[in-house]
C-alpha cells in the first residue's frame, strides 16, 4: 500500500533529490576545507550561487507535485513558469564561475579547478531536473512536438538570461526592483544584437550545450527507471 508520505518521497527520488543533495555538500564541504586551507574569503559568493541554483529546481518540484496531486490546472502553474524561467539560467550559470580560476596564494590551483567543477556540476544538473519536470508537464498536457519546443525555447533564453548575469550583472530579481531599466536593456539587445559583443556568442553556446545535455540527460533516465522498476 502507497501512503502519501511515501508517494512523495518517491516522487523526489525520481526526480534527482539524494544526487543533488550530496552534490551540493561535497561542493560546500570543499568551499568549506578551502576557506580553512587559506584564511581568505575568496570564492564564499559560490555558495549563494548554489542557493540560486536550487530556486528553480524547487520551483519545478512544487509544480510537478501540484499537478500530480490534482491541485494545479495549467493556467494556475503559469505563475509558477514564469518564475522558474526566471531563475533557470541561475543553474547553468555556476559554469561561468570558472572565471575566476586563476593562480592564489596558499592553495593550489587544481584544488580550485575541482572545487569549481563540483559547483558547475551540481549547478547544471539542477538545471536538467528542473527542465526535465517541465517538459513532461508539457508533453502530458500538448504532447511531445510542444514539449521540445519549450525545451528549445527555455534553452535560449537561459542562454540570454546568463549573458545578461555573467556581462551586464543583472539579477532575476530586477525584473521586480527594477523592471523599466531591464526592459530597455532588453529591448536594446533585441533591436540591435550585433552591437553586443557576446550577446549571439554566449546565448548560441549556452542554448547549445543546455539542449545537447538534455539530449543525453532524457536517454538515461528513462533506462534509469526501468532498472529502478526492474529491482523493486
Amino acid at each position: 500500500m502507497t501512503t502519501p508520505r511515501s508517494g512523495f518521497t518517491s516522487y523526489l527520488r525520481h526526480h534527482g533529490l539524494l544526487p543533488v543533495l550530496l552534490s551540493s555538500i561535497v561542493a560546500v564541504v570543499m568551499l568549506y576545507l578551502r576557506l580553512e586551507w587559506s584564511g581568505r574569503m575568496s570564492f564564499v559568493f559560490l555558495v549563494w550561487n548554489l542557493f540560486l541554483a536550487w530556486v528553480p529546481y524547487g520551483l519545478a518540484l512544487l509544480a510537478g507535485l501540484l499537478q500530480s496531486r490534482g491541485w494545479g490546472r495549467w493556467w494556475n502553474l503559469l505563475p509558477l513558469g514564469g518564475a522558474w524561467l526566471l531563475a533557470f539560467p541561475n543553474a547553468p550559470y555556476l559554469l561561468t564561475d570558472f572565471i575566476h580560476l586563476r593562480p592564489r596564494p596558499g592553495v593550489p590551483m587544481w584544488f580550485d579547478a575541482a572545487m569549481l567543477a563540483s559547483f558547475a556540476a551540481t549547478g547544471w544538473l539542477l538545471g536538467l531536473l528542473s527542465l526535465e519536470v517541465w517538459k513532461r508537464l508539457l508533453e502530458e498536457r500538448w504532447g511531445r512536438a510542444v514539449a521540445w519546443g519549450g525545451v528549445l525555447a527555455a534553452s535560449v533564453l537561459c542562454g540570454y538570461g546568463i549573458y545578461l548575469g555573467r556581462f551586464e550583472r543583472w539579477n532575476s530579481w530586477n525584473v521586480v526592483n527594477r523592471p523599466r531599466s531591464l526592459l530597455e536593456a532588453v529591448l536594446g539587445h533585441v533591436s540591435e544584437p550585433l552591437t553586443y559583443q557576446w550577446l549571439v556568442g554566449t546565448t548560441a553556446v549556452f542554448a547549445g550545450l543546455v539542449v545537447l545535455s538534455y539530449l543525453v540527460f532524457e536517454n538515461l533516465v528513462p533506462r534509469r527507471r526501468k532498472q529502478e522498476r526492474a529491482s523493486a
